[in-house]
C-alpha cells in the first residue's frame, strides 16, 4: 500500500515516477505536520446552532456612491475584509451635494426592513441629466453582534448583493427571492458584518440570522416541481435544494421522495461540502392517476446519521385544457429545470400544430406568462424559464435554455417544425431579437414586444470605472468578447425571417427608441417586417377596456405569425457572427473557422444564374449543405470571393471549403485536437455551457486550502442562485481520469495550491512560476497579481479547464475577482490583473486577450500593459 493511498490521494491523480510520488507524499506529510488541516474538517461533533432569530438593531450606513451598470465597482473602501466604520466619518461621493457623505445610524422597522435614506442627493436632477444610469448607486451598511460561543446559523440577506462576516465574503439575495439562506459559523464574542448594497436611488434591505436546527436542511420554497395532469400517470423530475449547515463534509446523505400515490425513490448523496448548497435532481413517478378534485403533495425525507426531517411539497393538478409545467434534466449541468405549456384547444394528437415559443420578462415566471395567452386551436404556447425569473437576459445560459426547451418540445409534441415562432416581452423581447438573429433558421417568424437592444444602449455603461480608467486597447478586448450581444449589429441575419415589432408609445421602461431603431435598420435593408407602436400605452398593457386581452396575445401579432412558414432552403443567405461558440450556422451555410477569432465574420451565399456566389470576411473554413431542393445534380460552378471553381454534385452532401493562401479549395477539413471549433471555442464563459465540477486545491497549507474551498463554495452558490443550477465541489485529490473525461474543470489554485493544476501546468500556455506569470514569450511580475483563463484540458482536449491562480495569498484571493456567471461579463480567453481592478475595473488589467485558432498565444490577439 503506497504512502499516497495512506494520505488519501488518488494515485491516478498524481502521475509520474515512483520517486516523484514519494517526494510529493513527503511534502504533503510535512505540510500536514506544520499546518494542521483547516478547522472545517477537524471538528468531531457539529457546532450548536443559535437558538433564536437574531435581527441586529443598530446599523451604520453610508452612501450613495456612483457605480457603472453591470460593473458594480465602487472603489471607496480599501479593505472590505477588515473594515469597521466610525459614525460621522466622511467619504467622497459624486452623487451627494457637497461631494461628501457620512456614516449614519439607523434601525430596522417593525417588519425587519432597514431603509437607507440618503440626504442631499438630487435624484430627479441626476435622472434628467443621465437617465436611469445616473441613479444607479451603491452603499454600505455595518453592524456588530455578539455570540456566546461558536455557533451555526443561517443568514437571510434580502436585497443585499454580498456581505462580509468576520472578513469572509458571502453571497446575498439581491433580488429578494426569499429562499436564499446562507449557512455560516459565528465566532465567540463580537461578530462583524459589512453589507454591499446596490440599486436605483434609496435602498432598503433585510438581514437576519435564523437557527439551523439540523446538519442538513431542505429549502422547500426553492423546489423545482412539475404539475400533475388529471387522469394521467407520469414519470418526471424534481429539483430539491439542500444545505449543509455544518463545518464538516457530510457523506452518505439520503434523500427520498414519494410514497402513497408515488413510487418511493431513494438516492444517496455522496458528499455535501461544509456550508454549501446543492440542488439535487431526483426522479418522481406518479403511479396512481389523480382527478382535479384531489389535492396533491409529495413527501420528501432527508436523513443523515441520527438526523432526519420530513416535509410535503405541494403539486398543482391541472385539467387537460389548462397550462402546466414540465420538468426535465438540462444538458448544461444535469440540473432539473422546467418549462410551461399551454396546450392547443381541442388537442388532437394526430395533427401537426404550430409552436409559439414565448420568452418572459424580468421577474416573471414562465408559468405565469403562458397564462396570459388564450388557447389557440392551431398552436402550442411554450415558455422556457431563462433559468430563473431574472436569469441571464436570454443571453448565454438563457439562450441555451430556450434552445434546449425548443428541442425537447419538438420531440415531445406533434409540432410542425416549419411553423415555429419566437416571441417575448421586455427582457423577453430583447431575448427574441438576440436568439432570432443568432439562429434565424430555427424560426418561421419572430415577434419582439418592447424589446431593448443591448446593455450598452438600454442602461448605458458610461459611468463604469472601466470606461474612465482603461486604455482604449484594454477595453477593446472586453468589447470584442461582448460583440455578439450587440444585437443591432446582426440585423442582416434576418434576411429570411419576417419580424413583427410591437411597442407601447408611452413605455417608460423600455423606451420606444429601441423598437424604432430595429425597425429603421430593417427598413433600410428592405427586409420583411411590420412595426406597431400603440399610442398612449405603456410597457405592459391591455388591448381593450375589458382587460381580457394583453399585449402578448395581440390578435394582429398572432395573425402575422400564423401566416408564416419557414423556408428551409432560401436561395440567398447572409450570416454574420463574431463568436462561433454562440452562433456559427444559418440555413445551409456554416462558418467552421475564423482567420482571427472574435473578430467579425460574414458570409453571403446566393444561388443565381446556375452558380453559387459566396462572399466571405474573416473566414478560414466554411461549409455548404447542398441538396436537390437548392440545386440540381450535376456540375456546379462556385464563385467564391470572385474566384471560380466547379464541382460535380451527385447527391445531398455537405461540401467543406478551406482557405489556402488567398483562395478557397474544396476538401476534407480535419479537426485537430487543439483547434478552435464551435463547441470548443471559448471565451471563458463557455466552460460553464456543459457539465463542470469545481475543484479546490489542497496542495498548499491550511490557509490556501481554506481560500480555494471558499472560492469553490461561493461559485457553487452563485450558480445555484442565478442559474437554478447543479454542480459538484471536489478536492483536487479526488479528480479522477473519469471526471476529466466527463466534465470541464474549474480549478481554484495554482501549481503550488492545487494538485490538478500542478499536474497539467507543463502543458498549459500560461504558467505561474517564481512569482511570475509566463505566457508566450512574455512575463508579468509583481505582488498580488492574478490570472484567469480557459484552455482545452491537456489530459482530455474535448473538455475545458478554467484556472484561477495568483501570486501569494492576496493574489490567490484576487483570482476570482472577475466572474463569467452573468450576462454582459465580457471575459475573453485569458485575463491577468492586479489589485487596481478593485478601483479601476479594466483599468487594472495587465494583459487580456484571445488564443488563436490553434489555441496558441498570439501577440496580435491580446493587450499587454507596457
Amino acid at each position: 500500500m503506497s504512502l499516497l493511498f495512506l494520505l488519501g490521494i488518488k494515485e491516478e491523480v498524481v502521475n509520474g515516477s515512483a520517486v516523484i510520488k514519494i517526494l510529493v507524499s513527503l511534502t504533503i506529510a510535512l505540510f500536514l505536520f506544520v499546518f494542521p488541516p483547516p478547522a472545517i474538517f477537524a471538528e468531531d461533533e457539529f457546532l450548536p446552532t443559535i437558538e433564536d432569530t437574531l435581527c441586529p438593531e443598530v446599523w451604520l450606513y453610508v452612501g450613495p456612491f456612483s457605480v457603472g451598470a453591470r460593473e458594480g465597482i465602487v472603489g471607496v473602501l480599501d479593505d472590505l475584509e477588515n473594515f469597521s466604520p466610525e459614525e460621522e466619518r466622511q467619504l467622497p461621493s459624486i452623487l451627494s451635494q457637497g461631494g461628501k457623505v457620512s456614516w449614519r445610524r439607523t434601525s430596522p422597522d417593525s417588519l425587519g426592513w432597514v431603509k437607507l435614506e440618503y440626504e442631499n442627493v438630487w435624484w430627479d436632477t441626476l435622472m434628467d441629466y443621465y437617465g436611469v444610469a445616473g441613479i444607479l448607486d451603491a452603499g454600505y451598511a455595518y453592524t456588530e453582534f455578539k455570540s456566546d460561543g461558536r455557533r451555526r446559523a443561517l443568514i437571510m440577506a434580502e436585497k443585499v448583493g454580498s456581505f462580509y462576516l468576520n472578513g469572509k465574503r458571502f453571497r446575498g439575495d439581491p433580488y429578494g427571492h426569499g429562499f436564499v439562506k446562507t449557512p455560516v459559523i459565528l465566532e465567540k464574542g463580537a461578530n462583524r458584518v459589512l453589507l454591499q448594497l446596490s440599486g436605483f436611488g434609496d435602498h432598503r434591505f433585510m438581514f437576519k440570522l435564523i437557527p439551523s436546527p439540523a446538519p442538513v436542511m431542505l429549502i422547500s420554497k426553492d423546489a423545482t416541481l412539475p404539475d400533475i395532469i388529471e387522469g394521467k400517470t407520469q414519470k418526471t423530475w424534481a429539483g430539491i435544494t439542500l444545505l449543509n449547515t455544518t463545518s464538516q463534509r457530510l457523506k452518505e446523505v439520503e434523500l427520498s421522495i414519494g410514497g402513497e400515490l408515488f413510487e418511493e425513490n431513494h438516492i444517496i448523496i455522496s458528499s455535501l461540502f461544509p456550508l454549501c448548497v446543492k440542488k439535487i435532481p431526483i426522479e418522481i413517478d406518479l403511479i396512481e392517476p389523480l382527478t382535479i378534485m384531489d389535492t396533491a403533495s409529495i413527501k420528501v425525507k432527508l436523513s443523515y446519521q441520527d438526523f432526519s426531517s420530513e416535509t410535503r411539497l405541494p403539486l398543482r393538478i391541472r385539467r387537460k385544457r389548462e397550462s402546466y409545467k414540465v420538468t426535465f434534466i438540462s444538458e448544461i449541468d444535469h440540473s432539473c429545470q422546467y418549462f410551461a405549456v399551454l396546450p392547443p384547444k381541442d388537442y388532437d394528437p394526430q395533427r401537426k400544430y404550430s409552436l409559439i415559443l414565448t420568452l418572459h420578462g424580468a421577474n416573471v415566471e414562465a408559468s405565469g406568462l403562458v397564462d396570459c395567452y388564450s388557447q389557440k386551436d392551431w398552436a402550442f404556447v411554450v415558455a422556457p424559464t431563462n433559468r430563473r425569473r431574472f436569469g441571464f437576459d436570454w443571453q448565454d445560459w438563457g439562450r441555451i435554455d430556450a434552445l434546449e426547451v425548443l428541442d425537447k418540445v419538438k420531440h415531445a409534441f406533434s409540432i410542425d417544425t416549419n411553423r415555429v415562432y419566437l416571441t417575448g416581452h421586455s427582457m423577453g423581447g430583447h431575448g427574441t431579437w438576440h436568439i432570432a438573429l443568432a439562429h434565424p433558421d430555427l424560426f418561421a417568424a419572430a415577434a419582439p414586444l418592447a424589446g431593448w437592444t443591448c446593455f450598452q444602449l438600454y442602461i448605458p455603461w458610461f459611468l463604469q470605472k472601466s470606461y474612465t480608467f482603461a486604455e482604449p486597447e484594454q477595453i477593446a478586448i472586453r468589447e470584442m468578447s461582448l460583440r455578439e450581444d450587440f444585437v443591432p449589429n446582426f440585423v442582416e441575419n434576418a434576411l429570411n425571417l419576417p419580424i413583427f415589432i410591437s411597442q407601447g408609445g408611452n413605455d417608460d421602461n423600455v423606451p420606444p427608441v429601441h423598437s424604432r431603431l430595429f425597425a429603421s435598420l430593417l427598413d433600410k435593408l428592405g427586409y420583411q417586417y411590420y412595426y406597431q407602436e400603440v399610442p398612449h400605452k405603456g410597457h405592459w398593457f391591455h388591448l381593450d377596456d375589458s382587460a381580457r386581452t394583453v399585449c402578448v396575445d395581440d390578435p394582429r401579432l398572432l395573425d402575422f405569425l400564423k401566416g408564416k412558414e419557414r423556408n428551409l432552403f432560401p436561395r440567398h443567405v447572409i450570416f454574420k457572427t463574431t463568436d462561433l461558440g454562440q452562433s456559427y450556422k444559418s440555413y445551409w451555410v456554416e462558418i467552421l473557422q475564423q482567420e482571427k477569432p472574435f473578430f467579425e465574420s460574414r458570409i453571403e451565399a446566393e444561388i443565381k444564374d446556375g452558380r453559387i456566389e459566396v462572399k466571405t470576411k474573416n473566414i478560414n473554413q466554411f461549409a455548404l449543405s447542398l441538396s436537390s431542393d437548392l440545386v440540381p445534380h450535376g456540375r456546379i460552378v462556385f464563385q467564391i470571393d470572385g474566384k471560380k471553381q466547379s464541382y460535380i454534385f451527385k447527391n445531398n452532401q455537405k461540401l467543406a471549403f478551406y482557405k489556402r493562401g488567398k483562395q478557397f479549395r474544396i476538401g476534407r477539413i480535419k479537426s485537430l485536437p487543439l483547434t478552435k471549433a464551435p463547441k470548443h471555442y471559448g471565451p471563458i464563459k463557455q466552460v460553464y455551457f456543459s457539465p463542470f465540477v469545481l475543484v479546490y486545491g489542497t496542495k498548499g497549507d491550511s490557509f490556501s486550502t481554506e481560500i480555494t474551498l471558499h472560492q469553490a463554495r461561493l461559485e457553487s452558490a452563485r450558480w445555484w442562485r442565478r442559474a437554478n443550477g447543479f454542480t459538484e465541489i471536489l478536492p483536487d485529490t479526488e479528480v479522477t481520469s473519469k471526471i476529466m473525461e466527463d466534465y470541464n474543470l474549474i480549478l481554484f489554485g495554482g501549481p503550488e495550491e492545487n494538485f490538478v493544476t500542478a499536474k497539467l501546468s507543463k502543458r498549459l500556455p500560461i504558467k505561474l512560476k517564481n512569482q511570475k506569470i509566463l505566457f508566450g514569450k512574455k512575463e508579468i511580475s509583481g505582488d498580488n497579481i492574478a490570472v484567469e483563463y480557459i484552455y482545452p484540458n491537456p489530459a482530455n482536449p474535448d473538455r475545458f479547464v478554467f484556472l484561477h491562480q495568483g501570486v501569494g495569498l492576496k493574489g490567490l484571493k484576487l483570482s476570482t475577482f472577475f466572474t463569467a456567471l452573468y450576462s454582459g461579463a465580457g471575459l475573453p480567453d485569458f485575463i491577468i490583473f492586479d489589485e487596481k481592478v478593485k478601483f479601476k475595473g479594466w483599468g487594472g488589467v495587465l494583459c487580456a486577450g484571445f488564443f488563436d485558432s490553434d489555441w496558441k498565444v498570439d501577440e496580435k490577439l491580446y493587450y499587454l500593459q507596457e
